[in-house]
């Protein structure tokens, strides 16, 4: 029993350390989106083995330490508006058993609602400026190609998800000791 917890911990501290060495990474401006997406991944592992519980508890203990140590607000905000939680969501979401329409439309309105929040804290709480050439007309085409970009993503993750609960999430296990 022992060795059981042990592994589950020492999995938890590595995934939640690699998640915060990913969003360092964050401080070059290139791929600022993807490596926020690949941090928010690392909770894969934990959502499937032990719940949507721990999986919050590993989003929550990923967002203090990224607060307290990364420097760039772009990959830190990333990962605390959406890709920290979407792995808690999707698995909560999807085990509803909703028609596929009634899920996408969850997921797609999540997502939307975590895109205005975030522009909207750049925006008012930092008071970061509009691009220059701006136009109000810019938001719906944008919203468009987000949402067209975020089921992309959703799928791809579903696909990663289906790829640990194969052969790598039994490598894992075997190497951490549980189960």
């Amino acid at each position: 029993m022992r060795t059981k917890n042990t592994g589950r911990m020492a999995l938890s501290a590595v995934l939640t350390a690699l998640a915060v060495v990913v969003l360092l990474l964050t401080a070059t401006p290139i791929a600022t989106i993807g490596l926020a997406a690949l941090a928010g991944g690392c909770g894969i592992p934990i959502v499937v083995e032990w719940g949507r519980k721990a999986g919050l508890i590993h989003f929550v203990a990923v967002a203090v330490l990224a607060l307290l140590i990364v420097p760039t607000l772009q990959g830190k905000g990333m990962y605390i508006a959406f890709f920290g939680w979407y792995t808690v969501f999707k698995a909560w979401i999807e085990s509803k058993h909703l028609p596929r329409i009634g899920e996408w439309a969850a997921k797609c309105g999540v997502f939307a609602a975590a895109l205005v929040a975030y522009g909207a804290a750049w925006v008012f709480l930092l008071d970061m400026p509009l691009p220059d050439g701006f136009s109000l007309w810019m938001v719906p085409v944008t919203a468009v190609v987000a949402c067209a970009v975020f089921v992309v993503y959703d799928l791809g993750f579903s696909r990663l998800v289906a790829v640990y609960c194969g052969k790598t999430g039994a490598k894992i296990r075997q190497i951490f000791r549980f189960r």
